[in-house]
């Protein structure tokens, strides 16, 4: 436990920052996710972000089961499930906390550990432009996959680039093999993010004791696939097949969107399919959302192509190594791959999030992608304000240009209702197979 300490806590030898950017972007940074911290806290119910109720849910079941009082229909899973960490750390919260306010916590837990692992690795990797700080937020952690409520995922991000500190600092074998572990537990896709680079790190450094630390994560990932396919792979359902076939025009469209997501653009619409942000911010808003995604997207392609001002640093060059080959996978993967829809904008996530602390901050650029992270990061807070006050508000029908712009769509109020039954104490939600419960079917008003 001492080497995991170590290694975390190991002391980066950088002079102190006095540049008043950098600090006023951090407190950029601070202000922004306590402002959305306070929005949630504030509000009547926890935040409508898509998939979040379900994980909300969950960590009811779960609480009941510690309890000793199980919910009729639902079971804990036999094997180990890479999607579990949020379930778990709802369902211990509920035994102290209305779970009302547990799902709020939680949410703001993690805002406040995407700070803590932005200035974390910003030390170790030595890239303290305040251009990139001011472009974090929307860029990485409160972007579409935020308002989807890929909360394991997000945390898995935080987790993965806490990581991506340990393997530049060389930590030992023990905090590599404790990180990948909690990993597993947090998310898979994240998981995996943090094997390649550490199979990067061994090959580049002909460390290949290295991948001692991947041992136990390995071990839980056979057990898991084992207790999946066979009780029957339910996991596998939770999602529709794949429905675009390679190179039809369908999938470069939806290969454009897996590649627009990570970057902050956020268009929320009403359950009848009219437009939600232009009832907030109008059609100009939301095209203006979509521009500076785009503008942003463009920029840190470009950073990362360029050559000049790269820093030769093995460590910086690790990181655009797995940006690389992040990018190149997610180009190619379908739609959907072992019951998860749409593993290439993670991975995209993943790699952009790597790509910015490897990278020479160009002033011009950097300066464009610090302007249009503003934008977002305001119209997205302001959206958010108003559809956490309203998760239902009234959309507008509008005739926008592009199909590109319904590939990115998402509608927060999706699964309010969960919270609604919630609150009547009802639990009979046909809940996501991807966490630790299963469902079990029902013969006479009774479980199997």
């Amino acid at each position: 436990m001492s080497l995991v300490v170590d290694s975390l806590t190991k002391p980066v030898e950088l002079p102190l920052v006095s540049d008043r950017g950098v600090r006023a972007a951090w407190m950029y940074f601070v202000t922004l996710m306590v402002a959305y911290g306070a929005v949630i806290l504030v509000g009547r119910m926890p935040p409508p972000l898509v998939d979040y109720p379900d994980w909300v849910f969950q960590g009811v079941l779960l609480r009941s089961v510690l309890a000793g009082h199980p919910v009729p229909g639902y079971a804990l899973k036999a094997y180990p499930v890479p999607n579990s960490l949020t379930t778990v750390g709802l369902g211990l919260m509920d035994g102290v906390l209305p779970w009302a306010w547990a799902a709020k916590v939680w949410i703001c837990g993690y805002l406040g550990l995407a700070t803590i692992v932005s200035w974390r690795l910003m030390k170790v990797s030595g890239v303290r432009d305040w251009r990139m700080i001011v472009a974090l937020p929307s860029v990485l952690f409160l972007d579409l996959d935020f308002w989807y409520g890929h909360t394991s995922f997000e945390i898995g991000l935080c987790l993965f680039l806490l990581f991506a500190s340990v393997v530049m600092r060389e930590g030992s074998t023990v905090a590599l093999g404790g990180l990948l572990v909690l990993l597993f537990f947090t998310h898979m896709e994240a998981c995996a993010c943090a094997l390649l680079l550490l199979v990067l790190a061994a090959h580049a450094r002909g460390k290949r004791r290295c991948f001692w630390a991947a041992t136990p994560t390995l071990l839980l990932t056979i057990w898991y696939a084992l207790g999946r396919y066979l009780s029957g792979n339910a996991d596998g359902r939770s999602v529709a097949p794949a429905a675009y076939r390679y190179g039809s025009p369908a999938f470069v469209a939806y290969k454009a969107n897996t590649f627009l997501k990570p970057f902050g653009y956020v268009h929320a619409r009403a359950g009848d399919g009219s437009s939600q942000t232009v009832a907030i911010i109008g059609a100009g808003g939301l095209l203006l959302l979509l521009t500076c995604a785009l503008v942003i997207a463009g920029c840190c392609f470009w950073m990362l192509l360029r050559r000049q001002g790269f820093e030769d640093r093995p460590d910086h060059r690790l990181l655009r190594q797995f940006a690389w080959v992040a990018l190149v996978i997610a180009a190619v993967l379908p739609q959907v791959v072992f019951g998860v829809a749409d593993p290439g904008s993670r991975l995209v996530l993943a790699g952009v999030a790597m790509g910015l602390f490897a990278v020479k901050w160009a002033r011009t650029q950097g300066s464009v992608i610090a302007l249009c992270s503003v934008v977002l990061s305001l119209g997205n807070l302001w959206q958010f304000v108003r559809i956490e006050a309203n998760p239902e508000i009234s959309g507008v029908r509008a005739r926008l240009p592009g199909e590109v712009l319904a590939f990115a769509h998402v509608e927060p109020g999706m699964r309010v209702h969960v919270y609604a039954e919630m609150e009547r104490g009802e639990m009979k939600e046909p809940i996501f197979q991807t966490g630790i419960f299963r469902l079990v079917p029902k013969e006479n008003g009774r479980s199997k």
